[in-house]
Parts: C-alpha cells; sequence; structure tokens
C-alpha cells in the first residue's frame, strides 16, 4: 500500500481528489480548483462539530466517531481537529503526513493561501478581495516538534462543542474597523470516557495504530470529564 497516496475510501468517493489525494469537506477550496491541505474554512469547521459531521467526507456521523490529537488535548481532553468517520479516520491516518508521522516538525513554511493562490475569491462575484487567514483557534504550530498523535473513539453525543470571541479582520475595505471580534467554534471537551484510544503514529517510528490498554489510555485521558470553569459551549 502506498501510504503516501492511500486509496480512496469510500465515504469519499463522492469528493474531489488534488494529486491523487481526497480533498477534505474542512478545508479551504482555492479559486484555481486546488486546495489548501493546511487552512481549515471557518464555516465548514464550525458544521462539523455542531452538526457532527465528518471533517473528510462531509457525512453524519454514527458510533463511533473518531478525534484527533496530541498529548496535550488527551490530556486536557479539549480537542481542536473536528470528528472523522471510522474510514477516514484511517485514511488520514495514512495520508496526513504528520498524522502519520512521516514529518519529524510543523512545516513553517506559508500556507498556500498566503500566497499568490489565495488572492482570488472562489466566488466571482464577491468583492473580499481574496482569502483572509479563517484558523483562529490556536497559534500557529510552525516548526514545533513533531508529537504522538493519538484516535479516541468516540460516542458522537460524547463530547460538548465550545466557542471563543476572537478577533478577525474584516473583509470589507469600505468599513472602519479594521477588525470585529467574532464567536467562533473553538472544538469540542469529551463529556465521558472515550470507547478506546488508538496510537495513530509516534515520532521516530512512524504509523504504528495500535490500541491501547485501558491503564495505558488511563494514564493520559482527564480524570475526570466535567467542563472547566468557563467554558463557553455553541
Amino acid at each position: 500500500m502506498n501510504d503516501v497516496r492511500p486509496p480512496i475510501p469510500a465515504s469519499c468517493a463522492h469528493r474531489p481528489t488534488v494529486g491523487g489525494l481526497v480533498a477534505p469537506v474542512i478545508n479551504l477550496q482555492l479559486a484555481d480548483g486546488g486546495v489548501d491541505f493546511r487552512s481549515p474554512h471557518q464555516a465548514a469547521y464550525a458544521r462539523c462539530w455542531t452538526q457532527r459531521l465528518c471533517q473528510t467526507c462531509g457525512n453524519g456521523l454514527v458510533r463511533p466517531a473518531v478525534l484527533f490529537g496530541g498529548p496535550n488535548q488527551l490530556a486536557s481532553g479539549h480537542f481542536d481537529e473536528p470528528p472523522l468517520c471510522p474510514p477516514c479516520a484511517l485514511y488520514a491516518s495514512r495520508a496526513c503526513p504528520m498524522v502519520a508521522g512521516r514529518q519529524d516538525r510543523y512545516s513553517d513554511r506559508a500556507r498556500v493561501s498566503e500566497g499568490h493562490r489565495g488572492k482570488k475569491c472562489t466566488d466571482p462575484a464577491c468583492g473580499c478581495g481574496g482569502y483572509l487567514p479563517a484558523n483562529l483557534n490556536a497559534g500557529d504550530a510552525g516548526g514545533d516538534p513533531a508529537h504522538p498523535w493519538y484516535a479516541p473513539f468516540v460516542d458522537p453525543r460524547g463530547y460538548t462543542v465550545t466557542v471563543s470571541d476572537v478577533e478577525s479582520p474584516c473583509p470589507d475595505a469600505d468599513c472602519r474597523h479594521a477588525s470585529h471580534t467574532r464567536r467562533i467554534v473553538s472544538g469540542g471537551f469529551l463529556n465521558r470516557p472515550p470507547l478506546k484510544v488508538v496510537l495513530v503514529s509516534s515520532p521516530g517510528e512512524g504509523r504504528v495504530w495500535r490500541r491501547l490498554t485501558e491503564a495505558e489510555a488511563a494514564e493520559l485521558l482527564p480524570a475526570t470529564y466535567t467542563l472547566p470553569e468557563g467554558a463557553r459551549l455553541a
């Protein structure tokens, strides 16, 4: 099997492809037909969380759903990557170079949408002047060392969606304000223990995909599943 361009699962048969890879629902579509695989489209990101849709194929989630995250997200119980269906999770665990453990660091290069390919909107009638960064949920990890990736398998109701207030650039050139405060979906908190946890990959080992024992998972997961004080719910 070619893990760089693995077989496309049936769940994604309806999705377009770019360079032999599925174009996920969540990622930013460029006007030239390409995809910025490192940048989410904020509206699609929010829909996947709030409507419980797979971030890759866009289909509705059934039990179990799968979340991807590192040790810190597993320990806190808060995940910013939207959920996936199991077939798409298996696909992403091979297709995504970071999740598959093929990179030892996060890329520190500019995102595709930050260059000339992002200067033209996909809607010809739109006067926004091109793409504005919409990945407002977390700081850029560019250049940071890779970490192990885990996949908790959860009930689709096993997480609570959260929101955050952020300063967002205003796309209206005639507006007197450079930015506005927006309330955006920022991820989800586990509200119960996962059904199981899989170690997806580990730095130096690459893709592992091994189910953790209950004892191993317990050492990594939160002690309780109560929402932290001050958490804002969608």
